[in-house]
């Protein structure tokens, strides 16, 4: 039974996005013993990545998810490939590696990932993107709010000019830059939310509600 919950960066969107119950249903399946979950966007995300720093021509990419042996996996990988490689038609610029960044909640509750999967540059700002790849409807004012906290929360120091998810689903790409002062607040007060739920959720798994030694920095708005 994990302590401390960690999400990737598109669990956590998945989580903000539920409804409420939902919501909370998802904060408490952290708690439940887990033998680990089947990963089924890891074949899109390994053939963008060969894509984007192995030159792999998307042809090649398209015709290799013949081998993706679920069907609906392999559906989802083509359409993926297909909004990405539209996607890349309009933003051509060379793409970099990017490290993730891990940050916590106010009171140490959980802690969200955000990994990138590459760094392009977009009018004129080195763009840390996150791929999203998940039917669930995604609100702009929660991604953003979300990007927010990753930006706030991210030394300063090798710190990119703007983060962003693009969605595979749709071709929409949302970005920090987009988002403002209103939006950051929206995003903490939706991280103190889930601080409760998970709070909650610690009691009745009869866990203690704060977790030593973990003090994350609080950010300034």
């Amino acid at each position: 039974m994990s302590q401390v919950p960690k999400f990737g960066f598109s669990a956590f969107l998945k989580l903000i996005n539920a409804n409420p119950n939902p919501q909370k249903r998802l904060v408490r399946d952290r708690f439940r013993p887990s033998t680990g979950g089947y990963d089924f966007h890891k074949s899109l995300r390994q053939r963008v990545q060969r894509i984007a720093f192995e030159n792999l021509a998307f042809e090649d990419a398209l015709a290799s998810t013949a081998d993706i042996g679920k069907k609906a996996e392999r559906e989802s990988a083509i359409k993926g490939l297909r909004q990405f490689s539209q996607w890349r038609q309009q933003n051509p610029g060379s793409l970099s590696a990017c490290d993730g960044f891990l940050f916590s909640s106010p009171k140490g509750l959980f802690k969200v990932e955000f990994t990138p999967n590459f760094l392009i540059e977009l009018n004129g700002r080195r763009t840390a993107v996150h791929l999203w790849n998940t039917r669930q409807t995604l609100s702009a004012g929660l991604v953003n709010a979300s990007l927010w906290m990753v930006a706030n929360r991210h030394p300063l120091n090798g710190r990119p000019d703007d983060f962003a998810v693009l969605s595979l689903q749709d071709g929409r790409l949302f970005r920090w830059s987009d988002a403002n002062k209103e939006t950051a607040a929206y995003g903490e007060r939706l991280l103190e939310v889930l601080d409760l739920d998970f709070a909650n959720a610690r009691l009745e798994f009869g866990l203690p509600g704060v977790v030593e030694g973990d003090a994350p920095e609080i950010p300034t708005l």
